[in-house]
């Protein structure tokens, strides 16, 4: 009896953690430090998407409290981006996520000096699951000082 409820259990946790632990996107960029201030270009590999909704990726001054939400971030849609595995967001203009995806951070922005401080990539989820976050995580970047 005692060995079928510690089996049902351990199952049961199973069941119950593999949605949770495989819940989160897996986002990685590259280069992320002494990027050039003309012109750097950052590349996005993603995998484990939402199945849902899609992923805004945000150029953003670094939290000044860790593990916070980034407050001061670039407006400048150009330099955003939006990227989903969704076939309505495909549609509506987003990048697939599927390969690598590029991105152009810039150096200084309203409110924001990444030359001398540590920017931040803030991904996030789109519009369809704005008040999910789920998703949320920084990736840190730095300019060189030339």
């Amino acid at each position: 009896m005692k060995k079928k409820f510690v089996a049902a259990l351990a199952v049961t946790l199973v069941v119950v953690a593999a949605p949770l632990a495989n819940a989160k996107a897996t986002v990685s960029a590259t280069p992320t430090k002494n990027l050039s201030q003309k012109g750097a270009v950052v590349s996005f590999k993603f995998s484990k998407l939402p199945t849902k909704n899609g992923l805004y990726i945000e150029e953003c001054m670094a939290p000044s409290v860790k593990g916070a939400t980034p407050t001061v971030c670039d407006s400048d849609q150009s330099v955003q981006a939006w990227v989903s595995g969704v076939k309505a967001d495909l549609a509506q203009g987003a990048t697939s996520a599927k390969g690598k995806v590029k991105f152009k951070p810039v150096p200084y922005f309203t409110n924001g000096d990444c030359v001398h401080t540590t920017c931040v990539f803030f991904i996030t989820n789109d519009h369809n699951a704005a008040g999910d976050k789920s998703q949320d995580q920084t990736i840190p970047f730095t300019f060189s000082a030339k």
